[in-house]
């Protein structure tokens, strides 16, 4: 296993990381990048260790090479071992020439530490934002993505024929924020707060998807409990949870 301290191999770690990011359905974590690479090389390790294997026709071309040689008395190949092992050699040769993958397993190999993939991000988000280039790197849902840089959404949604983003009527707003600030809570605990019927309105927001059903009360009847969703944190750009402490 290579350290972080390494600084080499980080480049080709941030090419690795860049391409699972756009390549991912979900804003993918750090502990996900690192167990991928570990995985990839663990299997790329494995695979330049094999053996090589030698079929039947191979064999016996083998054989007659060391047969026609030994009667000519060459002494480049003197038996059937030795010009195995010579072919095995040359053919595990041209396999790396023709899979030059393989061949990074013994010279670059791409394994790391957690604090790498994270030190890596950090590069990589502060990278993006100072090129400027309509695109940024941002932590959602515990989570990284690619994204259209803000100040780049006019363009964007003229492009994909979509108007101004979709404002949430001041109903849904009060209930969101009840069920972000006191989840897990129930229906009636939110009606009790705003003082009207949110069944409708709890019913938009599932929806919406930014709320969920995260389980059940232990009160008479056992009422559902609702909580906020995975794109709740991603309709308002939060890291977590715990960033709603710091919005007043």
């Amino acid at each position: 296993m290579l350290n972080n301290s390494n600084e080499e191999k980080l480049p080709e770690l941030k090419q690795i990381i860049c391409a699972l990011i756009l390549g991912s359905d979900h804003p993918i974590t750090p502990q996900e990048i690192h167990k991928i690479v570990e995985t990839v090389e663990e299997e790329r390790r494995a695979e330049l260790e094999k053996p090589v294997e030698v079929s039947d026709d191979e064999l016996e071309a083998v054989q007659r090479i060391a047969d026609e040689a030994a009667k000519e008395g060459e002494s480049g190949i003197v038996n059937k071992e030795e010009a195995i092992a010579q072919f095995a050699e040359a053919d595990a040769a041209s396999s790396a020439e023709k899979r030059p993958e393989l061949k990074m397993v013994s010279d670059k190999v791409v394994v790391c530490t957690l604090s790498a993939v994270k030190k890596a991000i950090a590069e990589l988000q502060e990278y993006f934002k100072n090129m400027n280039m309509g695109m940024e790197l941002v932590e959602i849902s515990g989570g990284y993505r690619f994204q259209t840089a803000s100040d780049c959404g006019r363009w964007v949604r003229k492009m994909l024929n979509k108007g101004k983003p979709t404002r949430l009527a001041r109903p849904a707003i009060e209930t969101l924020a009840i069920i972000a600030y006191r989840q897990p809570v129930s229906r009636s605990e939110i009606e009790g707060i705003r003082g009207v019927s949110a069944g409708h309105v709890i019913k938009a927001l599932m929806e919406m998807q930014l709320v969920r059903i995260i389980g059940r009360s232990d009160l008479p009847g056992r009422p559902f409990l609702f909580g906020t969703t995975p794109a709740f944190l991603d309709h308002f750009g939060l890291k977590s949870l715990k960033d709603l402490e710091t919005i007043h």
